[in-house]
C-alpha cells in the first residue's frame, strides 16, 4: 500500500478501513498477545507475509524455465552474442553467453515434473512414463535438471566437490597451445604422447559438468582446447594425425564425441561442419561386420567399437544424421562377442562380452557391450542387461591400489547408471564414497587420481585416470538416463 497523508493512529501504512479488515481477521484466530499488539505491527507482519508469497512466483517461473529445454515444451532458443568465426590466434578471448530464450507463461504441472524420470522419488516427485528423444540426452548437465538428477541417482556434495577439484587440476595442466598431454606437466605421466586424445578427454570432463566454449567457469579452457582440436582436424574429418600407433583410433573417436557434444550443447553452427566430417570419417571406418578397430574397416574389437558407438550416439544427441542401418550393423559385431553369464538368472547370450570373437568374457568388455546394446535399442529391463549388471557388481570400485581399473569403472558406471534399478544403487553405494576417497586432496597434484595399480596406468598416466574418474562422478547427469529415453 502507498503511504497516505494525514494518517491516524493506524500508522503510516493504510487508513481506518484497511485497519479494520485486517484486525478482524487477526481476532478470529490469534492468541491474546497478538490481539493486544499494536495494529501497526499486525499490519506490517501481514504485508510482509504477502510480499514473501508474491516473491515465490518468479522462483517458480525460474524453475520452469530451467526445465523447459528438457521437457521440450518450447521452440525458443537463442545464441546470444556470437562471433562470425573462430579466431585460432586469439583463442583466449571470451565468447559471451549462450543461455537461450526462456519460454513465456509456462504452466508447469505436476505431470510435467513427474516426467523427468520415474526414479525421482528421492526428491518427492511422482512418476510418469515419458518418451524422451535421444536429442535430449545432453540436457541434464546444468541448472535445475542437473541438481534433480544428481539427487535422484545418488550423487552427493562429496561427489560434486571431487568433480570440482578434478576440473581445477585439469585447468592447471592445460598447455600453452590449448591442448592437454598424457605425459606432462604433471607427475606419473603416460609412456607415450597422444595430445588429441588427452585434449578430447579433458574437454569431455569439462563439458560433462556443463562448461562449454560459450559458458561456464572454464569457458576459456574449453575454447582453447576446442581450437586445438579444430586445428588438428584435416579435410577428411580426421583429428588424430599427431597421435601414434594404435592410439590414433581412440583419439579419433574421443575427439568426435567431444566435437559432437559441444555442438549439441551450444547449437553453434560453426561446429556443425567439423562434427559432420568427423561422423562421416567414423562411418567410413566401420567394418562390414559392424565394428571398429585400429585401421579403417578392420574387423572390430569391443574396446574400440564402444568409443565409436558413443561417437555416433553423441552425433544423434546433437541432432546430426546417422543412418539407422549403420547402427543396426553394430549388433552384428556384438553378436560375435557376446557370451552367456553362466552364474545365475536367464543364462542367455548377451549377459557378458569379450574383446573379440576368440576371447573369453571380461568385466570391462561386458560393461562396454551392455552400454552399446542399450544405446542401440535393448531395453534397460532386458533380463540380459539385468544379469550383466549383477555380474559387474561382483567386482566393485576399490580405494586400494590392488584392483584399480579406471577403464572398467568408467564403463561399468555408465552402463549401470543407464540400466538403473538395484544394480545401479548397489554400484553407486560404493562408488560415491570410494572414488572421492583416494582423490589427492593436497600437494602439487591436488585434484587428480593416481594411476598406480591400474593395468592401463603406464600408458594413460595421471590424466587418463583423472578424467575417467571425473566422468564416473558426472554420470548422474552427464547423459540423460536411457531408461527414460527413446533412442531411435
Amino acid at each position: 500500500m502507498e503511504p497516505q497523508q494525514g494518517s491516524n493512529d493506524a500508522g503510516a501504512f493504510g487508513g481506518d478501513e484497511t485497519e479494520t479488515i485486517e484486525a478482524g481477521l487477526v481476532d478470529s484466530w490469534s492468541p491474546r498477545f497478538l490481539r493486544d499488539a499494536p495494529s501497526w505491527l499486525i499490519s506490517t507482519v501481514i504485508h510482509i507475509a504477502i510480499i514473501l508469497l508474491l516473491a515465490l512466483i518468479p522462483l517458480r517461473d525460474e524453475v520452469a524455465k530451467s526445465l523447459v529445454l528438457f521437457l521440450g515444451q518450447s521452440d525458443a532458443g537463442g545464441e546470444g552474442d556470437a562471433l562470425t568465426s573462430f579466431n585460432i590466434a586469439e583463442s583466449d578471448s571470451m565468447l559471451g553467453e549462450n543461455e537461450g530464450d526462456a519460454a513465456e507463461d509456462l504452466a508447469l504441472t505436476a505431470a510435467d515434473i513427474a516426467a523427468i524420470t520415474p526414479d525421482l522419488t528421492e526428491i518427492g516427485i511422482e512418476t510418469a512414463t515419458p518418451d524422451f528423444s535421444i536429442t535430449k540426452g545432453l540436457t541434464g548437465r546444468s541448472g535445475t535438471m542437473k541438481g534433480a538428477l544428481l539427487r535422484a541417482y545418488g550423487g552427493t556434495e562429496v561427489t560434486e566437490a571431487a568433480v570440482a577439484l578434478g576440473l581445477e587440476w585439469l585447468q592447471r595442466n592445460q598447455l600453452s597451445d590449448g591442448s592437454w598431454s598424457l605425459v606432462t606437466p604433471f607427475t606419473d605421466g603416460g609412456v607415450s604422447e597422444n595430445r588429441p586424445a588427452a585434449t578430447a578427454m579433458a574437454l569431455l570432463a569439462f563439458m560433462g559438468a556443463g562448461h562449454t566454449h560459450k559458458t561456464g567457469t572454464y569457458q576459456p579452457n574449453v575454447l582453447r582446447g576446442l581450437n586445438y582440436l579444430l586445428k588438428s582436424q584435416d579435410d577428411d574429418g580426421y583429428f588424430a594425425t599427431k597421435a601414434t600407433g594404435i592410439q590414433k583410433t581412440y583419439a579419433q573417436a574421443q575427439a568426435t564425441i567431444a566435437i559432437c557434444e559441444l555442438y549439441g550443447m551450444t547449437a553453434d553452427d560453426r561446429l556443425r561442419k567439423p562434427a559432420e566430417k568427423a561422423v562421416e570419417w567414423a562411418l567410413g571406418a566401420q567394418d562390414e561386420g559392424g565394428g571398429w578397430r585400429y585401421q579403417p574397416r578392420e574387423a572390430g574389437d569391443t574396446s574400440v567399437t564402444g568409443w565409436y558407438v558413443m561417437a555416433l550416439i553423441s552425433a544423434r544427441m546433437a541432432g546430426l544424421d546417422v543412418p539407422s542401418d549403420r547402427l543396426e550393423r553394430i549388433h552384428q559385431f556384438l553378436d560375435t562377442v557376446q557370451r552367456k553369464g553362466g552364474l545365475r538368472g536367464a543364462n542367455k547370450d548377451g549377459e557378458q562380452y569379450a574383446y573379440q570373437a576368440s576371447s573369453q568374457p571380461k568385466e570391462s568388455m561386458t560393461a562396454e557391450g551392455m552400454l552399446c546394446r542399450m544405446y542401440l535399442g535393448w531395453k534397460t529391463d532386458d533380463p540380459r542387461i539385468i544379469e550383466g549388471g549383477k555380474i559387474l557388481n561382483e567386482i566393485k570400485i576399490t580405494s586400494g591400489v590392488q584392483g584399480r581399473d579406471y577403464y572398467y569403472w568408467y564403463y561399468a558406471t555408465n552402463a549401470l547408471h543407464h540400466a538403473g534399478g538395484a544394480n545401479w544403487r548397489q554400484w553407486n553405494n560404493i562408488m560415491k564414497d570410494a572414488l572421492p576417497e583416494f582423490q589427492l586432496k593436497a600437494g602439487r597434484e591436488r585434484g587428480s587420481w593416481p594411476p598406480d595399480g591400474d593395468p592401463h596406468g603406464p600408458a594413460g598416466g595421471r590424466l587418463y585416470s583423472t578424467v575417467l574418474s571425473i566422468l564416473c562422478l558426472e554420470a548422474y547427469y552427464r547423459h540423460m538416463p536411457l531408461s527414460e529415453m527413446a533412442t531411435k
